[in-house]
C-alpha cells in the first residue's frame, strides 16, 4: 500500500508539473533555448567560449539531450528531452528516499513530493535539478556508501560549483573522512584535468569571474529594499535585462546593497569555517542530522548573501532538506519545521516566477503585491539561514562536549573544561 500511495502521489504531482510545462508556464524553457543556441555554435566558438558562466561538466550535462536530439534528426525535441532527463532524475531520487529506513522517511518523501509541484515547471526546465539531487544523494548515502556519496557530491560540485559547500560537512566524521576526501580529490582532479585539456585553463575560473561581474538581481535577498522602493516609486529605479541573462535593479542605494552583499558573503566564510573546524574536531560524536544541518546552513548562507538568486536556486535546498529528514532517523521537530518553511518559500517563489513575474520586471498597479510576495519569500530564506546556523552551532557544540567527555585511550575521561580526569561511570557515553 505504501508503494502504491507513493507511486500515485508522484504520478499525480508530476503530471501536474508537465501540464504546466506544456501549458501556461511553457515560456520558462527560455534557458533551454539559450542552451541549444549556444551548443549549436560550438564548432565556431569552441568549448572555451561556450556557456562560460557554467563549469564545463555542466555544459556536457546540458549537451547530452541536445546531442541525442541532433542525432535523432529531431532538433526541436531538445526541450522535451531535457524534461525527460529531469523526470528520470526526479524519479530516481524519489526511489532512494522511499527505500531509506527511519521514522522520518515519510516526512522526507512528503517534502520531495510537494517540492516539485510547488516550484512548478521551472523544476524540469533548469539543469540545477541534477546537481541538487546529486548533493542530496551525497548526504543520503553518506553513512552506508561513503565513496558513492562522495562521488555524487563531487560530480555535483563539478556541474554547478555550489555543492562544494556540503563537502566539508560530509567529511567531518572520522569513519568516512578518508574515503570521502580520496574520492572527492580523485573526481575533482579528473574533471578539472579534462576541463583544461578540452577548453583551457581559463575555463576553470570563468564561472567565478562571470558571477563576480554581475549586478544586483531583482530576486536576491539584498535587492529587497530596492525592489520595495521600485514598487512604490518606479520612476526612481530601473529594472532591466542585463547581459548576464537576468533582470537587475539599479537606482538609489543599490551600490550600498551590492557592497552589503559582498560584506555578508565575506562574513559568512569565517562563520562556516569555524563550524566546519569544530565539526571535524567533534568527529565521531556527530550524527547524521548534525551533518545535515551543517549542509543546510552552508547552502542557505550562500543563497541569502549572494547578489544573484534565481528561482531554480531553490533546487539547491529542496533535495538536501528531503535527504536531511531521511537521515535524521527519528521525526525531528526543528528539521520538520525548517523543511515546512522551505516549502512555503518554494510556493512563494513559484508565485513570483513564473506566475506573476511581469510584476517585478515591468511597473504595474499590482506590482507592489508581487514585490511583497517576493519580500515574504526572502524573509523566509533569512529565517531559514538564521535557524540553520543556530541549530548547526548548537549541534556542533553539543557534539564537541560529548567528544571531549569520551574516554581516552587510558580509560580516563577528559573533562571539557580542563578539570581533573574522571573514571567513566555507568552514565558516561560509550566510546566510538
Amino acid at each position: 500500500m505504501r508503494a502504491l500511495g507513493t507511486t500515485s502521489a508522484w504520478l499525480l504531482t508530476r503530471i501536474l508539473v508537465l501540464w504546466l510545462l506544456v501549458g501556461r508556464e511553457s515560456w520558462v524553457t527560455g534557458d533551454v533555448a539559450y542552451f541549444a543556441q549556444s551548443l549549436a555554435a560550438v564548432p565556431d566558438a569552441g568549448l572555451g567560449r561556450t556557456l562560460v558562466e557554467y563549469p564545463l561538466p555542466g555544459v556536457v550535462l546540458v549537451a547530452l539531450p541536445w546531442l541525442l536530439a541532433e542525432w535523432s534528426g529531431l532538433p526541436g525535441a531538445y526541450a522535451a528531452l531535457v524534461a525527460v532527463f529531469a523526470l528520470a532524475a526526479d524519479a530516481a531520487f524519489t526511489v532512494l528516499l522511499y527505500r531509506c529506513a527511519g521514522a522520518s522517511c515519510r516526512a522526507a518523501l512528503a517534502v520531495w513530493l510537494l517540492a516539485v509541484p510547488l516550484l512548478g515547471a521551472t523544476t524540469y526546465a533548469r539543469f540545477d535539478l541534477v546537481p541538487g539531487i546529486l548533493a542530496g544523494v551525497g548526504l543520503l548515502l553518506l553513512a552506508r556508501r561513503p565513496r558513492l556519496a562522495a562521488a555524487s557530491a563531487a560530480v555535483a560540485t563539478a556541474l554547478k560549483l555550489w555543492p562544494v559547500l556540503v563537502l566539508p560537512a560530509l567529511a567531518a566524521r572520522p569513519a568516512v573522512r578518508r574515503p570521502v576526501l580520496v574520492v572527492v580529490a580523485a573526481v575533482g582532479a579528473l574533471l578539472a584535468g579534462a576541463t583544461v585539456v578540452l577548453a583551457g585553463w581559463s575555463r576553470l575560473v570563468s564561472p567565478l569571474t562571470w558571477q563576480g561581474e554581475r549586478g544586483l538581481q531583482v530576486e536576491s535577498v539584498l535587492a529587497t529594499p530596492a525592489m520595495l522602493g521600485w514598487a512604490l516609486a518606479p520612476e526612481r529605479f530601473t529594472v532591466s535585462f542585463s547581459a548576464y541573462n537576468a533582470f537587475e535593479v539599479t537606482g538609489p542605494g543599490v551600490g550600498a546593497l551590492l557592497a552589503a552583499a559582498e560584506v555578508a558573503a565575506l562574513l559568512l566564510v569565517p562563520v562556516l569555517g569555524v563550524l566546519w573546524v569544530r565539526a571535524w574536531r567533534a568527529g565521531a560524536a556527530l550524527g547524521g542530522e548534525d551533518v545535515a544541518w551543517l549542509c543546510l546552513a552552508a547552502v542557505t548562507g550562500f543563497m541569502v548573501t549572494s547578489k544573484v538568486l534565481s528561482p531554480q536556486y531553490l533546487l539547491w535546498l529542496l533535495p538536501l532538506a528531503a535527504a536531511a529528514l531521511a537521515v535524521a532517523g527519528e521525526a525531528p521537530r526543528r528539521l520538520t519545521v525548517w523543511a515546512a518553511v522551505l516549502l512555503v518559500a518554494t510556493g512563494l517563489t513559484h508565485l513570483v516566477f513564473p506566475l506573476f513575474y511581469g510584476g517585478i520586471t515591468t511597473a504595474h498597479p499590482w506590482s507592489v503585491w508581487v514585490v511583497l510576495a517576493l519580500a515574504a519569500r526572502n524573509l523566509a530564506l533569512v529565517w531559514l539561514l538564521l535557524e540553520g546556523l543556530a541549530e548547526a552551532w548548537r549541534r556542533v557544540s553539543a557534539a564537541s562536549r560529548s567528544s571531549a567527555s569520551r574516554p581516552g585511550p587510558t580509560g580516563t575521561t577528559h573533562a571539557p573544561s580542563g578539570g581533573a580526569p574522571t573514571t567513566p561511570g555507568a552514565d558516561a557515553p560509550a566510546p566510538g
